[in-house]
């Protein structure tokens, strides 16, 4: 079994290249993902049906969100959606048994579930599709704002590391040797 090397000041500009990567993967990534949670009022489907169950869950990944499970005919669906009680308090409202319709758009990562965008109960709406549009449009903004710090960020640790490179790496070493002549000796066959 080989020995296992311990960390030098010479893998500094490695560490500064990954990091700056990962950087700049999230700076192209978050914009990109908040797009793929928008959608036009014409691609979302109705559903109807009895409410079976409400719930708020906070994971520490997703962060609040909203649930309802609806039971159409002989399917349920899982609803859910950003919680948005904030801005629409009334969607708290909803108790089991009652009777909703929704505009969903069904789970882009193939997961069982429905993305709510508008629900109404009897007819009075709880949820409108302007207020969860609204709600993801400043979720949107604030990404944009995240995204350009970590490609700041992706720069000057790109910028550190080819830095850290010149001072400390194999670049340093060799532009501090000089240049020495070689004289090559063969021999002469007679």
């Amino acid at each position: 079994m080989g020995t296992k090397r311990s960390a030098t000041r010479r893998d500094l500009p490695a560490l500064c290249l990954l990091y700056s990567v990962i950087f700049a993967l999230a700076a192209v990534g978050l914009p990109f993902g908040t797009k793929l949670d928008t959608a036009r009022k014409d691609e979302l489907r109705s559903i109807g049906g009895i409410v079976l169950d409400t719930s708020l869950t906070n994971l520490p990944k997703a962060g609040p969100k909203l649930h309802i499970y609806v039971r159409d005919g002989d399917r349920v669906f899982h609803l859910t959606q950003d919680d948005l009680s904030n801005e629409a308090p009334d969607v708290c409202t909803l108790r089991v048994g009652d009777n909703v319709t929704a505009l969903v758009r069904r789970d882009f990562l193939g997961r069982d579930l429905e993305w709510v965008w508008e629900v109404r109960r009897d007819g009075v709406t709880l949820l409108s599709y302007e207020q969860t549009e609204r709600h993801l449009e400043n979720t949107m903004k604030r990404m944009k704002v995240i995204a350009l710090c970590a490609g700041v960020i992706s720069i000057g640790l790109l910028g550190l590391a080819i830095r850290l490179r010149t001072h400390f790496g194999a670049w340093s070493e060799g532009m501090s040797q000089s240049v020495q002549p070689t004289t090559l000796t063969t021999p002469i066959s007679r």
